[in-house]
Protein backbone atom coordinates (compact mmCIF):
# COMPACT_ATOMS: atom_id res chain seq x y z
CA UNK A 1 0.00 0.00 0.00
CA UNK A 2 1.39 3.40 -0.89
CA UNK A 3 2.14 5.81 1.95
CA UNK A 4 -0.50 8.30 0.80
CA UNK A 5 -3.17 5.57 0.80
CA UNK A 6 -2.08 4.33 4.20
CA UNK A 7 -2.42 7.79 5.75
CA UNK A 8 -5.80 8.30 4.08
CA UNK A 9 -7.04 4.95 5.41
CA UNK A 10 -6.33 6.04 8.96
CA UNK A 11 -7.66 9.57 8.55
CA UNK A 12 -4.20 11.12 8.59
CA UNK A 13 -2.66 13.87 6.54
CA UNK A 14 0.98 14.83 6.64
CA UNK A 15 3.42 17.46 5.54
CA UNK A 16 7.11 16.75 5.14
CA UNK A 17 9.25 19.70 6.14
CA UNK A 18 12.94 20.19 6.72
CA UNK A 19 15.53 22.85 7.37
CA UNK A 20 18.62 23.54 5.33
CA UNK A 21 21.96 22.11 6.38
CA UNK A 22 22.85 19.46 8.92
CA UNK A 23 21.27 19.16 12.34
CA UNK A 24 23.36 21.67 14.27
CA UNK A 25 22.82 19.71 17.47
CA UNK A 26 24.66 16.69 16.06
CA UNK A 27 23.17 13.59 17.71
CA UNK A 28 20.92 15.58 20.05
CA UNK A 29 17.92 14.77 17.85
CA UNK A 30 16.82 12.16 15.31
CA UNK A 31 17.46 12.27 11.59
CA UNK A 32 13.85 13.41 11.24
CA UNK A 33 11.60 14.50 14.11
CA UNK A 34 8.04 13.16 13.83
CA UNK A 35 5.39 15.42 15.33
CA UNK A 36 1.63 14.93 15.17
CA UNK A 37 -1.16 17.42 15.74
CA UNK A 38 -4.86 18.01 15.21
CA UNK A 39 -6.92 20.29 12.98
CA UNK A 40 -7.53 23.04 15.54
CA UNK A 41 -8.39 26.36 13.96
CA UNK A 42 -6.98 28.92 14.18
CA UNK A 43 -3.87 27.48 15.90
CA UNK A 44 -3.18 24.87 13.21
CA UNK A 45 -5.17 23.79 10.19
CA UNK A 46 -4.86 22.68 6.59
CA UNK A 47 -5.73 24.93 3.69
CA UNK A 48 -5.07 24.12 0.03
CA UNK A 49 -2.88 21.21 1.10
CA UNK A 50 -0.71 23.39 3.35
CA UNK A 51 -0.52 23.43 7.15
CA UNK A 52 -1.01 26.92 8.50
CA UNK A 53 -1.64 28.84 11.72
CA UNK A 54 0.40 30.35 14.56
CA UNK A 55 0.97 26.91 16.12
CA UNK A 56 2.60 25.67 12.91
CA UNK A 57 4.63 28.88 12.66
CA UNK A 58 5.99 28.39 16.19
CA UNK A 59 7.06 24.82 15.49
CA UNK A 60 8.73 25.91 12.25
CA UNK A 61 10.62 28.62 14.14
CA UNK A 62 11.86 26.17 16.77
CA UNK A 63 12.90 23.59 14.19
CA UNK A 64 14.74 26.24 12.19
CA UNK A 65 16.59 27.38 15.31
CA UNK A 66 17.63 23.80 16.05
CA UNK A 67 18.30 23.03 12.36
CA UNK A 68 16.24 19.91 12.99
CA UNK A 69 14.59 18.13 10.01
CA UNK A 70 10.99 17.25 10.83
CA UNK A 71 7.71 15.87 9.59
CA UNK A 72 4.26 17.06 10.72
CA UNK A 73 1.22 14.78 10.65
CA UNK A 74 -2.36 15.93 11.22
CA UNK A 75 -5.07 13.62 12.56
CA UNK A 76 -7.69 13.48 15.33
CA UNK A 77 -6.56 14.62 18.78
CA UNK A 78 -7.10 11.30 20.56
CA UNK A 79 -5.21 9.44 17.79
CA UNK A 80 -2.37 11.99 17.96
CA UNK A 81 -1.82 11.12 21.61
CA UNK A 82 -2.12 7.37 21.01
CA UNK A 83 0.43 7.51 18.16
CA UNK A 84 2.88 9.22 20.53
CA UNK A 85 2.18 6.83 23.39
CA UNK A 86 2.81 3.71 21.26
CA UNK A 87 5.95 5.24 19.71
CA UNK A 88 4.80 5.78 16.13
CA UNK A 89 5.38 9.53 16.59
CA UNK A 90 7.95 11.37 18.71
CA UNK A 91 5.53 13.97 20.08
CA UNK A 92 2.26 15.88 19.75
CA UNK A 93 1.28 19.56 19.90
CA UNK A 94 -0.22 22.02 20.90
CA UNK A 95 -1.20 20.58 24.28
CA UNK A 96 -1.81 21.67 27.83
CA UNK A 97 -0.30 19.70 30.69
CA UNK A 98 -2.17 16.98 32.57
CA UNK A 99 -1.46 13.91 34.69
CA UNK A 100 -2.62 11.41 32.06
CA UNK A 101 -0.21 12.70 29.42
CA UNK A 102 2.60 12.97 31.97
CA UNK A 103 2.55 9.18 32.37
CA UNK A 104 3.87 8.53 28.86
CA UNK A 105 5.37 11.84 27.70
CA UNK A 106 7.53 14.76 28.81
CA UNK A 107 6.26 18.34 28.49
CA UNK A 108 8.20 21.17 26.88
CA UNK A 109 8.32 24.79 27.95
CA UNK A 110 5.20 26.73 26.82
CA UNK A 111 5.15 27.48 23.11
CA UNK A 112 1.96 29.57 23.25
CA UNK A 113 -0.69 30.55 25.78
CA UNK A 114 -4.42 29.90 25.83
CA UNK A 115 -7.43 31.06 27.84
CA UNK A 116 -10.30 28.80 28.92
CA UNK A 117 -13.80 30.28 28.99
CA UNK A 118 -17.37 29.15 29.44
CA UNK A 119 -19.59 29.94 26.45
CA UNK A 120 -23.37 29.95 26.85
CA UNK A 121 -26.54 31.63 25.58
CA UNK A 122 -27.24 33.24 28.95
CA UNK A 123 -25.25 35.66 31.07
CA UNK A 124 -27.00 34.60 34.26
CA UNK A 125 -25.94 30.94 34.63
CA UNK A 126 -23.71 29.89 37.52
CA UNK A 127 -21.42 27.18 36.18
CA UNK A 128 -19.97 26.62 39.66
CA UNK A 129 -23.26 25.79 41.36
CA UNK A 130 -24.19 22.25 42.40
CA UNK A 131 -27.52 22.58 40.58
CA UNK A 132 -25.79 23.47 37.32
CA UNK A 133 -23.39 20.52 37.58
CA UNK A 134 -26.21 18.08 38.32
CA UNK A 135 -28.80 19.28 35.82
CA UNK A 136 -27.07 20.96 32.86
CA UNK A 137 -25.24 19.06 30.12
CA UNK A 138 -21.96 20.65 29.06
CA UNK A 139 -19.14 19.71 26.73
CA UNK A 140 -15.71 20.53 25.30
CA UNK A 141 -13.68 19.15 22.40
CA UNK A 142 -13.45 15.39 22.87
CA UNK A 143 -10.03 14.17 24.00
CA UNK A 144 -8.95 17.66 25.09
CA UNK A 145 -7.69 18.60 28.54
CA UNK A 146 -10.88 20.61 28.98
CA UNK A 147 -13.10 17.59 28.26
CA UNK A 148 -11.32 15.48 30.90
CA UNK A 149 -11.29 18.40 33.35
CA UNK A 150 -15.08 18.71 33.10
CA UNK A 151 -15.52 15.05 33.93
CA UNK A 152 -13.08 15.24 36.82
CA UNK A 153 -14.95 18.26 38.24
CA UNK A 154 -18.26 16.37 38.19
CA UNK A 155 -20.01 18.07 35.26
CA UNK A 156 -22.48 16.21 33.03
CA UNK A 157 -20.45 15.53 29.89
CA UNK A 158 -22.41 13.47 27.34
CA UNK A 159 -21.42 14.78 23.91
CA UNK A 160 -18.10 14.02 22.19
CA UNK A 161 -17.61 16.81 19.61
CA UNK A 162 -14.41 16.63 17.59
CA UNK A 163 -14.64 19.99 15.81
CA UNK A 164 -14.90 23.52 17.19
CA UNK A 165 -17.79 24.32 14.84
CA UNK A 166 -19.75 21.48 16.44
CA UNK A 167 -19.36 23.17 19.83
CA UNK A 168 -21.15 26.25 18.52
CA UNK A 169 -23.84 24.18 16.81
CA UNK A 170 -24.56 22.14 19.97
CA UNK A 171 -24.85 25.34 21.98
CA UNK A 172 -27.17 27.09 19.51
CA UNK A 173 -29.35 23.97 19.18
CA UNK A 174 -29.80 23.79 22.95
CA UNK A 175 -28.23 20.32 23.16
CA UNK A 176 -25.80 21.61 25.78
CA UNK A 177 -26.21 24.42 28.27
CA UNK A 178 -22.61 25.58 28.09
CA UNK A 179 -19.31 24.84 26.37
CA UNK A 180 -15.84 25.04 27.87
CA UNK A 181 -13.45 26.12 25.13
CA UNK A 182 -10.30 27.94 24.18
CA UNK A 183 -11.13 31.61 23.54
CA UNK A 184 -9.12 31.82 20.32
CA UNK A 185 -10.62 28.60 18.91
CA UNK A 186 -14.24 29.30 19.87
CA UNK A 187 -14.21 32.88 18.64
CA UNK A 188 -12.81 31.72 15.29
CA UNK A 189 -15.53 29.02 15.06
CA UNK A 190 -18.25 31.59 15.80
CA UNK A 191 -16.85 33.83 13.08
CA UNK A 192 -16.59 30.95 10.58
CA UNK A 193 -20.26 30.07 11.13
CA UNK A 194 -21.38 33.69 10.79
CA UNK A 195 -22.95 33.80 14.25
CA UNK A 196 -23.27 37.11 16.08
CA UNK A 197 -20.92 37.32 19.06
CA UNK A 198 -23.69 39.12 20.93
CA UNK A 199 -25.76 35.91 20.94
CA UNK A 200 -23.15 34.06 22.98
CA UNK A 201 -21.89 34.97 26.44
CA UNK A 202 -18.27 34.34 27.43
CA UNK A 203 -16.93 33.96 30.96
CA UNK A 204 -13.18 33.39 31.28
CA UNK A 205 -12.11 31.01 34.06
CA UNK A 206 -8.39 30.30 33.64
CA UNK A 207 -5.30 30.53 31.48
CA UNK A 208 -3.15 27.54 30.59
CA UNK A 209 0.04 27.33 28.52
CA UNK A 210 0.34 25.21 25.39
CA UNK A 211 3.44 23.15 24.65
CA UNK A 212 4.72 20.01 23.01
CA UNK A 213 4.65 16.54 24.58
CA UNK A 214 7.52 14.20 23.65
CA UNK A 215 7.26 10.48 24.38
CA UNK A 216 9.41 9.30 27.28
CA UNK A 217 10.90 6.66 25.02
CA UNK A 218 12.08 9.45 22.72
CA UNK A 219 13.51 11.67 25.49
CA UNK A 220 15.32 8.64 26.93
CA UNK A 221 16.85 7.92 23.54
CA UNK A 222 17.78 11.60 23.05
CA UNK A 223 18.34 12.92 26.60
CA UNK A 224 19.63 16.34 25.48
CA UNK A 225 16.87 17.05 22.99
CA UNK A 226 14.26 18.59 25.31
CA UNK A 227 16.72 21.09 26.77
CA UNK A 228 17.79 22.15 23.27
CA UNK A 229 14.13 22.37 22.21
CA UNK A 230 13.26 24.61 25.17
CA UNK A 231 16.22 26.88 24.43
CA UNK A 232 14.97 27.25 20.84
CA UNK A 233 11.45 27.99 22.14
CA UNK A 234 12.87 30.87 24.19
CA UNK A 235 14.51 32.27 21.06
CA UNK A 236 11.18 32.15 19.20
CA UNK A 237 9.11 33.96 21.86
CA UNK A 238 8.85 37.14 19.84
CA UNK A 239 8.08 35.48 16.52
Amino acid sequence: MKVSRLYKAFGLSFCLLWTAGVNAAGNIGPERLLLVTQQWRPYQYQENGEMRGPGIDKIKCVMKGMQQPYQLTMTSWDRAQILTEVGDQHGFFLASKNDIRDKFASYSDPVMNQAWSWFSLSDSIDTQSTMFKEQITVTALFGSNKWFWLQKQGYRVEKKPRHSGTLVELLLAGEVGAVLANDFVMEDAIKQLGVSHRAITKNRIKEKPLGVYFSKKFTKQYPRFLKAFNEAVAQCKGS
